[in-house]
């Protein structure tokens, strides 16, 4: 028998990882999907012991800022899964896109919390190269530009071309092309015992027995409500959803009405459905979300929701505030600064009236939410503080499930017990005090607002663009919506310069709508798709051109972008009614 091979697998969303391990250890092998722990498997190849560790995926667009604390530890602690340590790391890389910058920085920042020794012990796999056609993997490379062969480089030039069409002869291959990376480190296996490695899984341990007590200590004060019957189930419920933009706020007030209620479409002004969610009346008011990464100067998001609660004397009196935060991102200091901003408009006391609801479920079942919650660090539990420890998850990908509905009624009646109403008043001094904070920033930032809201917008056309090339790199045909689009009222890039991080905020926004649209199209691919979505992405598309070529400068235009929402996973009817209003 050969020497025994332990190998990582690192890669992105939608790089193919799975079909690569599934490929290599057999057919019986079970593929995962959103998973945050790594899984190592274990099987017999060629007369070969291998063990291959299946790694936490990352979004190929995000930097190491923007992914949450919680997969960067299970990602690092991967290499623990096969002591004393892996032959080699395997990055796997879906030829079927093009490979850019934002790309490369995201895998070597990744990589770079391994330490710089991992390069000696790292291989490409490229898969989906029978889409090259008559191009070959060289000519592939080259043409796909630097920022790939940097990758290659780093790599000390070792790269593989996944054939799933020839699987014997891949695997032989990519066998011996192992057994070279091995023979050029004297055979010797990549060192775990580093210091920064063992720190990162003692905070890793830290923050799960953390969570366990979080956990304990919520499920206790819910039990002692449950004893004494200081909790009555009300009748009627009138719930407000706050939260930034691509967070899952439309997308949950239908899961709680288990219907499409908010619909798809361009949302500028706060929208509210009433309708009977287990035997009760349920209000719900979706408001226009936020930026995630700095503050709207315009603050008209804001005043919107005081508006429509002016408007509505029912709403003036809601049961619960609940503050939705997508729990597969980040959440640091910048995020609480925003937060804090946006509350406070809403006075000290909302904050008794508020859950904290994490969306996107889907995409950690292996792990708990207080894992993420304590992994995240201060800024994140200051906010689940202020709330007095009340948090919730929903899984929006699937409506069906009425008991995650269930319990966040239920926590909803358990907060009222607590605190009775919450008054939103718009006449009180609070909004005297908002509009003259608003006053008085608006006078500071008014020279360059219009300015920065162009610098918004030029980066999602740019980012739709990007879109748009990706979409016909993967032979998608969009005839009649993408090439009768007139770019030339697009409007052209702001005459000046900007302050670096606030043009790295924007590229990180732009970021964030991107990777969530390019989700969700690549899983038009998958053969188990409703035979109706690419007709759902045509009627889609226009809905960001109409933004595109509008007049810039006013934050209108800006809250168009409103009309997206993260994506279901089941199916593509589901995913583009997920990317709804906000």
């Amino acid at each position: 028998m050969g020497q025994e091979i332990r190998a990582v697998v690192l890669g992105w969303q939608k790089s193919d990882k799975d079909s690569v391990i599934k490929s290599i250890l057999g057919d019986e092998v079970e593929p995962d999907k959103y998973f945050v722990k790594s899984v190592r498997k274990d099987g017999e190849v060629n007369g070969r012991k291998i063990s291959l560790i299946s790694t936490v995926c990352w979004w190929e667009h995000f930097g190491l800022k923007d992914s949450p604390e919680v997969v960067k530890q299970e990602l690092v602690c991967s290499v623990f899964l096969c002591e004393p340590g892996p032959h080699v790391f395997l990055i796997v890389i879906n030829f079927s896109l093009p490979f850019t910058e934002e790309n490369r920085l995201s895998i070597e920042k990744h990589l770079g919390l391994f330490g710089e020794k991992i390069w000696k012990h790292a291989i490409v796999i490229f898969t989906g190269a029978d889409s090259l056609k008559e191009e070959s993997t060289e000519e592939h490379i080259q043409n796909q530009g630097e920022d790939l062969q940097l990758i290659i480089q780093r790599c000390g030039g070792g790269y593989h071309a996944f054939d799933f069409r020839n699987k014997s002869d891949a695997v032989k291959e990519l066998l011996v092309k192992i057994d070279d990376v091995v023979a050029a480190n004297n055979g010797k296996h990549f060192e775990t015992r580093d210091d920064g490695l063992l720190d990162i899984q003692r905070k890793r341990k830290t923050n799960k027995e953390n969570a366990e007590s979080r956990q304990k200590s919520l499920q206790d004060k819910r039990n002692l409500l449950k004893e004494i019957n200081a909790v009555a189930p009300l009748s009627e419920l009138r719930i407000v959803l706050l939260g930034w933009i691509l967070s899952g706020k439309s997308s949950t007030g239908n899961t709680i009405f288990n219907h499409e209620i908010f619909p798809i479409g361009r949302t500028r002004k706060c929208t509210s459905h009433t309708g009977v969610v287990n035997g009760r009346s349920v209000t719900v008011l979706d408001t226009p979300g936020w930026w995630k990464y700095f503050f709207d100067p315009e603050i008209n998001t804001r005043a919107a929701i005081l508006k429509r609660v002016g408007q509505s004397r029912h709403m003036q009196f809601p049961h619960a505030m609940i503050l939705v935060f997508p729990g597969e991102t980040s959440f640091k200091t910048e995020q609480k600064r925003i937060v804090k901003e946006y509350m406070a408009t809403l006075g000290e006391d909302v904050w008794k009236h508020t859950i904290v609801l994490f969306t996107w479920a889907d995409r950690f079942p292996d792990i708990s939410i207080e894992q993420h919650i304590e992994s995240e660090g201060d800024a994140l539990q200051w906010v689940i503080q202020k709330c007095r420890n009340r948090y919730h998850v929903f899984d929006n990908s699937n409506k069906n499930n009425r008991d995650q509905v269930t319990e966040l009624l239920q926590k909803i009646d358990e907060m009222v017990a607590e605190n009775s109403l919450f008054c939103l008043n718009p006449q009180s001094s609070a909004e005297e005090n908002i509009h003259d904070a608003d006053t008085q920033q608006d006078e500071e930032i008014s020279p360059d607002a219009d300015r920065v809201l162009q610098l918004l917008q030029q980066e999602f056309i740019n980012r739709f663009k990007e879109v748009e090339s990706k979409l016909k790199h993967l032979g998608m045909d969009f005839t009649g919506c993408l090439e009768t689009r007139s770019h030339s009222s697009m409007p052209e890039p702001p005459e000046f310069s900007a302050d670096e991080k606030l043009m790295e905020k924007i590229r990180r926004e732009g970021s964030r709508w991107e990777l969530i649209l390019m989700d969700a199209y690549m899983d038009i691919q998958n053969p188990e798709a409703s035979l109706d979505s690419h007709e759902k992405v045509l009627r889609w598309l226009p809905t960001f051109d109409e933004y595109s070529s509008s007049d810039c400068g006013t934050s209108s235009n800006i809250n168009s972008l409103e009309d997206l929402e993260p994506r279901g996973i089941k199916s593509c009817r589901e995913q583009f009614a997920e990317l709804s209003t906000f």
